[in-house]
């Protein structure tokens, strides 16, 4: 690479095994190093960057007084412009021996300082030109020297600026790849006009939001258990509130609870504790869609043919008496209990179908269905349905399903605030191919209603549900089944499997209808 023409002034950069053999040449000598070429990366902390000042000072400290004790040379590059930041540390020695030495001395000293969490990576000698070009992109590619210290003198005057603080640039991990220039101003565009705040973009400081129109489109947020998608889900569920958003919560292990222990706008309903949301209304749906209520039950249940029929005659009778000193389960089963027997397959039949419904029963629960205390949904506020205490997951199936319905029913009909959010955890065992419910999801959103599909196996989710969800957030999967799945969806080239794979707890690929391909965020919340 030619540094300066005029003066006939070149550098070369050759592979020499493990190391790299650097050359300056003048006209009339040259001078030959033996040199690393060290990345430093931050292991990845989260969006809290006040945790990381101390760590850059200390990274820092320790290579200058390394420099001055064992009479080395180091040059710390730091590459900064708009769109991207990075580090190196360059060893330099005329003994090829002491370079690789050094280099491992160096990185120990800098991982214990910092308790590992800023590595060294030590970078093959194929990509060191490469790494350089990065840095030196463009016109300043040909005089690095001059780019170099007016970057520096920049960083001088923004430091003695008051109240401006400095960050040494440390990136995130390496294994995902770094944003150029034209990315970066891309991903801000994208993301600027959001207000439902995510986290940071990976080796970026840029803030991925969403819209509350991906809201309403449909979110898909898939992960195995521990990888973080249940506080996904809260942190989007306390964004969307702050612009006026009901959200209803469909807590299937009872997490949210804790997830959700500061904020003053959450309400929990749980029918072991005596309380549901207002707009679990069995009868409501027996009466404006029958077909569908003896679907779901005959989805959960697993009931046959003749037992859905049975079902159905005893829902006619109940409309037709209009009963109203029992629960709509309990008065089903009185009903089908004394049904007269007309021939052998239908008792056969009934016993079987009121053994299902009895999971419903309030005896079988031990609650009072019709003493239960109706929560509301509010404008901004937050509705936790916790189902944990259920001991049955088919009873926790139907009585989603039928919260998810009736939701949707008063949503047509104007007797909801709307917009409405409704998050649905596990929803592998809601959203499957034979439950109505899952067509919903296509059809909701003319209602003000918007879905966040939450699932450790998106594998076993309706095709349907699957199609019909417009951004996608992507935590650690193991199933190969399961990342199949994702990668399907996705269109995601084959590299994205061991990215996917290897994502850790807090981190997501995220897919929004803007973006061709994914990005790396760090989810976390935000102090306002």
């Amino acid at each position: 690479m030619i540094l300066n023409k005029d003066k006939n002034i070149a550098m070369f950069v050759e592979n020499y095994d493990d190391v790299f053999k650097f050359t300056i040449q003048f006209p009339t000598v040259s001078n030959t190093v033996y040199g690393a070429f060290i990345t430093l990366k931050y292991v990845n902390k989260g969006i809290n960057e006040d945790k990381n000042e101390g760590y850059e000072m200390k990274v820092v400290e320790s290579i200058i007084n390394r420099a001055v004790e064992a009479r080395r040379r180091y040059i710390l590059v730091s590459c900064i412009s708009t769109s991207n930041v990075a580090s190196h540390l360059i060893i330099l020695s005329e003994d090829r021996d002491c370079v690789l030495k050094e280099s491992e001395i160096l990185c120990s000293l800098i991982n214990s300082l910092t308790n590992n969490l800023v590595l060294c990576k030590r970078e093959k000698p194929g990509r060191v030109f490469e790494l350089l070009k990065l840095c030196f992109s463009g016109n300043t590619f040909y005089n690095p020297l001059s780019w170099l210290l007016t970057v520096f003198l920049k960083r001088i005057r923004v430091a003695e600026e008051p109240g401006v603080r400095l960050y040494h640039p440390l990136p995130l991990e390496w294994g995902y790849p770094d944003v150029d220039a034209s990315k970066y101003e891309y991903l801000f565009s994208v993301f600027k006009e959001g207000s439902i705040r995510l986290g940071t973009i990976q080796s970026t400081k840029i803030v991925a939001k969403l819209k509350l129109e991906h809201i309403q489109k449909h979110i898909l947020i898939v992960g195995a258990t521990g990888s973080g998608k249940s506080t996904t889900a809260s942190i989007i569920a306390r964004e969307v509130s702050r612009e006026g958003v009901g959200v209803f919560i469909a807590d299937w292990h009872g997490e949210y609870k804790e997830l959700l222990r500061d904020l003053d706008n959450v309400a929990y309903a749980n029918p072991m504790d005596g309380s549901i949301p207002e707009f679990l209304n069995m009868k409501s749906i027996m009466e404006h869609e029958p077909l569908a209520f003896i679907e779901i039950l005959e989805s959960a249940l697993e009931l046959t043919p003749p037992q859905a029929h049975i079902l159905e005659e005893a829902m006619k009778e109940f409309l037709r008496r209009k009963i109203v000193n029992l629960h709509e389960i309990d008065a089903l089963i009185d009903l089908i209990q004394n049904t007269p027997l007309v021939a052998r397959w239908i008792a056969e039949s009934r016993e079987a179908l009121i053994r299902k419904l009895k999971v419903l029963s309030s005896e079988y629960l031990k609650v009072k269905w019709s003493n239960m205390r109706e929560l509301p949904i509010i404008r901004g506020g937050i509705m936790v349905f916790d189902i944990s205490s259920i001991p049955n997951t088919r009873v926790k199936k139907i009585l989603v399903s039928i919260a998810i319905k009736s939701a949707t029913l008063k949503a047509q009909h104007n007797e909801i605030a709307k917009p409405l959010l409704i998050i649905v955890d596990e929803a592998h065992n809601v959203f499957t191919k034979d439950n109505p419910i899952s067509n919903l999801v296509a059809e909701v959103r003319k209602w003000g209603i918007g879905f966040i599909i939450v699932t450790q196996s998106p594998s076993s989710l309706s095709s349907v549900v699957l199609k019909n969800t417009n951004t996608r957030i992507v935590h650690a999967l193991k199933s190969t089944a399961d990342v199949k799945t994702i990668l399907g969806l996705l269109i995601l080239k084959k590299e994205y499997k061991k990215v996917i794979s290897s994502l850790k707890p807090g981190e997501a690929l995220v897919v929004v209808p803007e973006l061709a391909e994914p990005v790396l965020v760090k989810i976390g919340l935000f102090s306002d």
